[in-house]
């Protein structure tokens, strides 16, 4: 194309010239504008990322927030907090930890009543039934997603209004790590705002957050707009559902975002605000929420124009700029090309005549430049060649002598007529000739073998030689010793200068242990030959078998390629989907055409491709009329030899029938479970029809059953869909002449197809009412036909013997359904007689098992303990519950020892329980073993007794018998010391009125003092618990009684300044009738005891409150205090007479006149210690005294 040296610089100028003009207009330009997209990819990414780390560090914060309010011990000590006045509430408010996150709290107790609260209005609510709560109590910090719902629905108060609301729910744990509360806090979703909106892409960068139904839960700078629009009312949280305006649909990002997937669109969506934006979306995993990063479309475009403008004017320029230079290199090389070729003509001149021989040529060359260097180097070239030449010849003489003294092949020259030449070292190892023994003495014929010099093989040889330059092939040699051999020559023709034949060269190499090698390999081949066509044969038999199985085979066996077009496919699959033909189906793609949802089919494809095969995995296919088939797909990955996945290829099993059979298996077992679920078969008899109505269409089904003289019908049970009939449940009709009786006389099914041609006196009958084709199945119970199972249809030849198969599965366990619903009636009407006479008495009668569940429970246990039988059957540990602690062990042991049969009988057991509103009664029970027919005892029932009030007749004579005894004893050593205690005391006063003692003495005086009052004090108990004083009671309020009581105990000498008392009075505390003086007495022993039992100082607090079993006609006085607490055996006799643990100090008479006070009002005390705790003292008192009279003349 371009022969000389200036079209070929012109065309270089051009091409130097214009080649950066095309790499900037069609690399560097685009490459630039992709650069652009890039960095504001980036920047998407990168604002997109740090809103999502905002939202994540804020929830973090939000959790950690949380757990250092709750180890605040100021949380700890809330829980505890009762009935709080709004004093304690508003000290505790503040004094607790301010979080920024947070704007309220609750605190609740582990039974999740609410303790504390922000503004006092949920205290006392129940959210145990929260998730927030059970999730804390479980030890994990709760945070919800953001709702209007309240926490506490019936009490939202100010803490939830009905705004967009979020908690954190944390445990609070004492300091051995259990978990003894629950705190709430409300979140500040201001934080969350400002954070998301704190940094903005562009003009119109938004960032909003969406809940997991797809609702904005931040607020959006597009918010005054949306409502003008109408979108929203007040703000976007909870109100804004982020779809396209025009569809409706959710957003490109919010869609991914409730799929569970992050993204970026740089391509462009609709947004909420129906404008096309640009954005990128992350997941928050642990709240379902989506993170949105968003920016106008038009403004990005904007940005890139802005880019793009420059690059554009460059290239402009550069375009111009190229031109120009072009022409002006063209101009360049039309000269330089001239001053370059005159030298160059010269120096081709010389070229041909050196290449035609002769060496001697030389050029001059007169310009300075590289035209001259080229000329020099041609001349260099031209002495070299000739040199070379020489070296050449030289080279080739010293060739020959080495091909001559060559060992490892044999080199023979000869002349025209084959005489030997020249014959090497390898001739002379290979045929064992010495040279000066042939060369010019014999022929090579001499070294060949006579058979083939006799055939004139060699002859043929030398001709072939010189006809064509060259002869290859194999001939039998022979060496000196006689020995033949094969061997490969290489025979040459020797030329003259001129080019005349004078002689031959023969190179010969020993091929006889190549050629058995070959023979080896021949053999083997042969052989191998031989396998591979009996394995063909065996392989092309085994194709068609598999051809065979594969067009026989009555499962879908399919090929497709790597795009799901089917490559081939047998009849069964042609049948399966319904179209005529193979070819027809082999069109199709098996995903887009034979999947009923391709969705599903796209699915199927990629686990097939992840895990390279799916197995027995259940899909619905489409036929060729649309029709849904069920099938079982196994599929794997085809490849071919090199591993390379070419397509797929599987087998289809149709489930059709599979699930019609499932389908009546199932609703077979539904049926038998049906059956069996109730005693009773008319109770669940509707939903036997409607699950045989799944497999058989009728619109009656009624069961007859025989009378016990079987003669008659009576209809046992009906369903229908329509109204108006004769035969209705409960009617008497006869056999004779009815389809049924036709059916249990002959024990067969029968059907009727028409009844308008029926041949039964009921045919007319069911006609009238529309039913046009009949089918009656024999009930057979025990070997005995019992009546018949009818269907009745409105449609003629309804019925069939897939009808007839399907109803005879069931009717034996209907017909022994049936019959133990008649012996069922028989049981329930003498159950009924049982039952009437168990539930009138009151004593409560039970039944209980081996693992101790109830089977019968008579309503006598309502009356006994307030407890439903009900509960006790959902609930059977209660029994033991209710049990008095010290008595569980006793009714345990006796119960196992009737179970294990030690004792025959257990009678009047009696124990103490407590009611289910805590009131304790005795009780008195007799137990007897339950037995099967074996004889082994595989339960218990009894009889329980309230015996409380004899008890307390039996309680009352013992008590009164032993305090009148000890009141007499009292009484009477009380009158014989008091006497001459009076002189002595009146003697020590005189003393102490007339002597002036000091140190030992004064203190000695002081003892006697001392103890002559104490000794008074005793006398005077004595006398008090001897004969008491009257009761007067009045109406009093109990709080001004131990204010009184407090004030006067604060100025005894006995009180210790170590010993803190509060007082906790509730609201609404009525007055009741009461004896002042007594009941201070009360109180005034019972707090010297609490003081005697802290010598090191400690805590009494009084409670007067409500019994928390409510009673409109009881108060309720605790006292409690921090001392060393009671041991348990002592706690039995602290009410005894005379008996304490003061040793000198006490006279065991304190808490014995306390009782007796407490009695003496209609009340009751009841205490409870624990050694080292402390002790409560609990006092109920009537409000309204019934003993007012009776009392003042009592003596115990």
């Amino acid at each position: 194309m371009f022969q000389s040296i200036k079209h070929k610089l012109i065309f270089l100028f051009l091409i130097a010239v214009l080649t950066p003009l095309l790499v900037m207009r069609l690399i560097a330009y685009p490459t630039a504008t992709k650069a652009i997209q890039d960095t504001e990819i980036r920047n998407l990414q990168s604002l997109g990322s740090r809103k999502a780390s905002q939202v994540r560090s804020w929830l973090d914060r939000l959790k950690s927030g949380a757990g250092r309010v709750a180890r605040n011990p100021m949380v700890r000590e809330a829980v505890n907090v009762t009935h709080p006045d709004r004093d304690t509430i508003t000290k505790a408010i503040s004094q607790m930890p301010c979080e920024a996150e947070f704007n309220g709290y609750i605190i609740c107790d582990v039974s999740g009543a609410i303790r504390l609260d922000t503004d006092a209005q949920l205290i006392g609510s129940d959210i145990k039934d929260s998730e927030a709560f059970r999730s804390a109590m479980g030890g994990k910090t709760f945070i919800s997603d953001i709702s209007r719902t309240p926490l506490v629905p019936e009490k939202a108060g100010n803490w939830e209004n009905g705004l967009p609301a979020m908690h954190v729910a944390t445990p609070i744990k004492n300091e051995a790590d259990s978990v003894v509360g629950v705190v709430i806090l409300q979140v500040d979703l201001s934080v969350l705002n400002k954070e998301i909106n704190e940094v903005r892409y562009g003009d119109s960068g938004d960032a909003y957050v969406i809940n997991q139904h797809g609702m904005m839960i931040t607020e959006s700078i597009l918010a005054e707009r949306l409502r003008q629009t109408g979108l929203i009312k007040g703000n976007t949280t909870l109100e804004l559902a982020v779809l396209e305006p025009q569809t409706t649909q959710l957003t490109k990002s919010a869609a991914s975002c409730l799929k569970g997937t992050d993204g970026f669109d740089v391509d462009g969506y609709i947004n909420y605000a129906g404008e096309k934006v640009v954005g990128i979306w992350y997941r928050i995993p642990e709240l379902k929420w989506g993170v949105i990063t968003e920016r106008s479309f038009a403004e990005v475009s904007l940005a890139l124009s802005a880019v793009k403008s420059p690059i554009l004017e460059i290239l402009y320029y550069l375009t111009i700029t190229g031109v120009v230079l072009a022409v002006a290199g063209i101009a360049f090389a039309l000269i330089i090309g001239q001053k370059i070729a005159n030298p160059l003509m010269e120096l081709i001149a010389a070229t041909r005549k050196m290449s035609a021989g002769d060496l001697s040529q030389r050029v001059a060359i007169k310009t300075r430049d590289e035209v001259r260097e080229l000329g020099d180097a041609f001349n260099v070239m031209a002495t070299s060649v000739q040199e070379k030449t020489t070296n050449l010849q030289d080279a080739q003489n010293f060739l020959k002598s080495i091909l001559v003294s060559s060992t490892e092949h044999s080199i023979i020259a000869g002349d025209l007529d084959g005489g030997i030449l020249a014959f090497n070292e390898g001739a002379r190892r290979m045929f064992g000739y010495e040279p000066e023994e042939l060369i010019q003495k014999s022929t090579i014929r001499i070294l060949h073998a006579k058979a083939d010099v006799a055939m004139d093989k060699v002859k043929e040889m030398f001709d072939t030689t010189l006809s064509v330059g060259r002869y290859k092939g194999e001939m039998q040699l022979i060496r000196k010793n006689g020995e033949v051999f094969t061997g490969y020559s290489t025979v040459t023709a020797r030329q003259s200068a001129d080019g005349t034949p004078i002689g031959f060269v023969m190179i010969t190499r020993d091929i006889t242990e190549q050629k058995s090698l070959e023979q080896e390999i021949h053999n083997y081949t042969v052989h191998l030959e031989q396998i591979v066509e009996e394995r063909t044969q065996k392989l092309r038999i085994s194709e068609e078998k598999y051809r065979r199985l594969f067009e026989s085979s009555k499962d879908v066996v399919f090929f497709c390629d790597r795009e799901c077009l089917f490559v081939d496919i047998n009849q069964a699959g042609v049948d399966l989907f319904g179209y005529e033909s193979k070819n027809e189906l082999l069109k199709l793609n098996l995903v887009a055409h034979l999947f009923f949802n391709p969705g599903a089919g796209k699915t199927v494809k990629e686990m097939v491709n992840k895990n390279g095969f799916i197995k027995d995995y259940e899909v619905e296919l489409r036929k060729k009329d649309g029709v849904k088939v069920p099938c079982l797909m196994t599929s794997n990955l085809r490849r071919d030899v090199r591993n390379n996945v070419i397509g797929y290829e599987g087998i289809i099993i149709d489930l059709t029938e599979r699930k019609k059979i499932e389908q009546e298996k199932d609703i077979l077992n539904n049926i038998n479970k049906i059956l069996a679920s109730r005693l009773d078969i008319r109770e669940v008899y509707k939903s036997l029809g409607s699950e045989l109505n799944k497999v058989i269409d009728f619109d009656r089904m009624s069961i007859t059953l025989l009378d016990e003289k079987r003669e008659e019908f009576s209809i046992f049970a009906v369903s229908k869909e329509y109204d108006g009939s004769t035969l209705e449940e409960g009617l008497h009709y006869s056999k004779y002449g009815t389809l049924a009786g036709k059916v249990v006389e002959d024990g067969m099914v029968y059907m009727v197809g028409d009844t308008a041609q029926g041949a039964f006196s009921t045919d007319t009958i069911l006609l009238k009412e529309g039913i046009k084709s009949r089918l009656s199945v024999p009930l057979m119970c025990k070997g005995e036909i019992i009546g018949s199972l009818n269907f009745g249809s409105k449609n003629v030849q309804n019925y069939s013997e897939n009808h007839v198969d399907i109803v005879s599965k069931i009717t034996p366990q209907l017909a022994i359904a049936i019959d133990n619903t008649r012996l069922f009636d028989k049981i329930k009407e003498s159950e009924e007689k049982y039952r009437n006479l168990v539930e009138d008495i009151e004593d409560v009668i039970f039944r209980l098992d081996k693992l101790g569940r109830y089977l019968f429970l008579n309503s006598a246990l309502k009356n006994v303990t307030g407890y439903t039988p009900g509960e006790f059957y959902d609930k059977p540990f209660l029994a033991m519950e209710m049990i008095h602690g010290e008595d569980v062990e006793l009714v345990k042991e006796t119960t196992k020892k009737v179970l294990v049969g030690e004792l025959k009988a257990s009678k009047d057991l009696e124990y103490r329980i407590f009611c289910k509103n805590r009131k304790e009664l005795w009780v008195s029970q007799n137990t007897y073993p339950i037995k099967n027919k074996k004889g082994d005892i595989v339960g218990i029932e009894g009889i329980i007794r309230d015996i409380t009030a004899s008890k307390k007749v039996e309680e009352q004579i013992r008590r009164s018998e032993r305090l009148a005894s000890i009141g007499e004893l009292a009484a009477s050593i009380a009158h014989e010391i008091r006497n001459p205690l009076g002189a002595i005391s009146n003697s020590v006063s005189v003393l102490k009125r007339d002597l002036s003692l000091k140190g030992d003495d004064q203190r000695l005086f002081e003892m006697v003092v001392e103890e002559t009052d104490h000794l008074n004090e005793i006398i005077t108990n004595f006398l008090t618990f001897a004969h008491p004083a009257d009761y007067s009671f009045v109406r009093s309020n109990i709080r001004e009684i131990i204010d009184e009581t407090v004030f006067l105990l604060e100025q005894d000498a006995r009180f210790q300044k170590n010993v803190k008392i509060t007082k906790v009075y509730d609201d609404g505390i009525p007055e009741s009738y009461l004896d002042r003086i007594w009941i201070r007495k009360i109180f005034w022993n019972l707090l010297l005891n609490s003081i005697d039992a802290m010598p090191q100082g400690g805590k009494i607090f009084i409670h007067i409150k409500k019994p928390k079993v409510s009673n409109p006609n009881e108060i309720e006085i605790v006292i409690s205090d921090t001392g060393e607490g009671i041991p348990p055996d002592i706690m039995k006799k602290i009410f005894e007479p005379f008996f304490t643990t003061k040793k000198s100090k006490g006279t065991g008479l304190g808490l014995s006149i306390v009782h007796r006070i407490v009695d003496n009002h209609g009340g009751k005390i009841d205490v409870k210690s624990k050694p080292g705790k402390g002790t409560v003292f609990t006092i109920r008192l009537p409000v309204k005294n019934k003993l007012v009279t009776a009392l003042s003349s009592q003596a115990f």
